[in-house]
């Protein structure tokens, strides 16, 4: 295992990034073929599309559920064996679905339901140990370029993942679940060769031998105290809610007007080049642009792109306004995690990344569930126009909100470098103004 104290290398040549980028990016596929296997398989089963919105917004709610408590367990034991054993877990409820899709068991959508949980579980229990680990292997100059890196995998496996779990489909039922148990397997074994220590050293007290109750609002606290994150909280939180929705929405139109799982997902597959433009795109933009600017761009370029959907749900060109919102959600989002990795002392990490994507994820389970209720009892057009009157109040708001006003660079260095011991006094930390 390497010292602490050594420096880590470039990103470009940084072995333990890439080997951790590479497994998550095999292991990300499997949501990404979710997203359609999922709703089609529902749908196969004499579903309806409700019942396919509430399944999606369950899913939603037990993703934000787990994501305290996965925060909480990154921050208290062994990283490495916490992302080990969830993918570990995931591999095995993706082979499970297969038998039992294999079988046709008349409790196959209980199964369903059973696996998708364990999946999103699982998820959020991997991604905030990988998050919180981020600043042991990459060098303090280099964060901002490994989260846009991060978050470009994320949209890349987002555009393969759809046209793959697609036309996977297309052949077996059980292809698209078998191919996310294999991604699991290569991300779980791809930890082994890791050799970075993923945490600084814990004393018994940030081991959680303290009270209970602190453990939980100790990262709320911080984040309070810090007016241009909550800025950055809110102007994440309404797109994500309004591009699940809408993309629950693209997929359910398409099936109910005979469009192949293959189609659908080839546009969204299609529609994610625009995440990954924005995700890879957002170092340079931050170089060139405030912070404050790139955020309120992006808070009024979201109405427009909702609004241009109407017209085009069922037809392919509906690729273009989606990747145009595509490429908006991750700029925001790295932002918002460039930030947060840069001003949290080490100890609080994980529990501070776990909070701020509950914050920012506690409303996007409301996205599916009014897609799938909306599209039933009122259609497209009543839909997708409350989700462009919701984005342009949240616009408004930020853009009048005093703290928005101080927010015009993000910070250039850690509270505390990487590898060095965590401060034990109260994190009081950097105040940015």
């Amino acid at each position: 295992m390497a010292s602490p104290e050594r420096e880590p290398a470039p990103l470009r040549r940084n072995r333990s990034f890439h080997i951790l980028w590479t497994g998550q990016f095999a292991a990300q596929l499997g949501p990404g073929m979710g997203a359609v296997a999922y709703p089609v398989i529902l749908l196969d089963l004499g579903g309806t599309p409700a019942l396919t919105g509430s399944v999606t917004f369950l899913l939603g709610v037990a993703a934000v559920a787990a994501r305290l408590p996965g925060g909480a367990a990154a921050d208290r034991f062994d990283r490495r064996a916490l992302m080990i054993v969830a993918q570990g877990t995931r591999m095995l409820a993706m082979a499970v679905l297969c038998l039992g899709l294999l079988t046709g068991a008349t409790w196959l959508l209980w199964l369903v339901v059973f696996v998708a949980l364990v999946d999103v579980v699982g998820h959020e229990a991997y991604r905030f140990a990988e998050r919180a680990a981020l600043r042991h292997i990459v060098r303090p100059s280099d964060l901002s370029a490994a989260v846009g890196q991060n978050e470009a995998r994320n949209q890349i496996a987002s555009l393969i993942g759809p046209v793959l779990g697609g036309w996977l489909m297309a052949a077996s039922r059980t292809l698209p679940f078998g191919a996310a148990a294999l991604g699991h397997a290569v991300a779980a074994i791809g930890l082994l060769f890791v050799r970075e220590r993923l945490q600084s050293p814990r004393t018994p007290a940030e081991r959680g031998a303290g009270p209970r109750r602190r453990v939980w609002t100790e990262a709320f606290s911080w984040i309070w105290a810090r007016p241009e994150l909550r800025v950055l909280l809110l102007s994440c939180v309404t797109p994500n809610l309004v591009i699940t929705g809408v993309v629950l929405t693209v997929v359910m139109v398409g099936a109910e007007a005979g469009i192949g799982t293959g189609q659908i997902g080839t546009v969204l597959g299609v529609a994610s080049l625009g995440g990954i433009g924005g995700a890879l795109g957002a170092s340079a933009l931050l170089r060139r642009f405030s912070a404050r600017g790139l955020v309120l761009a992006a808070l009024w370029w979201l109405p427009v792109t909702v609004l241009a959907t109407i017209p085009l749900i069922d037809h392919w060109t509906v690729v273009f306004p989606l990747a145009a919102a595509m490429a908006a959600a991750p700029l925001l989002s790295i932002i918002l995690g460039t930030y947060q990795l840069l001003n949290t002392p080490d100890r609080l990490q994980a529990r501070v990344g776990s909070a701020c994507t509950f914050v920012t994820g506690i409303a996007a389970p409301l996205g599916p569930l009014a897609a799938g209720f909306g599209l039933q009892f009122a259609g497209t057009l009543p839909l997708f126009l409350g989700f462009t009157l919701l984005m342009l109040v949240v616009a408004v708001w930020v853009s009048f909100d005093p703290s928005t006003r101080r927010l015009s660079s993000l910070p250039t260095s850690p509270d505390r470098a990487p590898g060095n011991p965590p401060d034990h006094a109260p994190p009081s930390a950097k105040e940015v103004s």
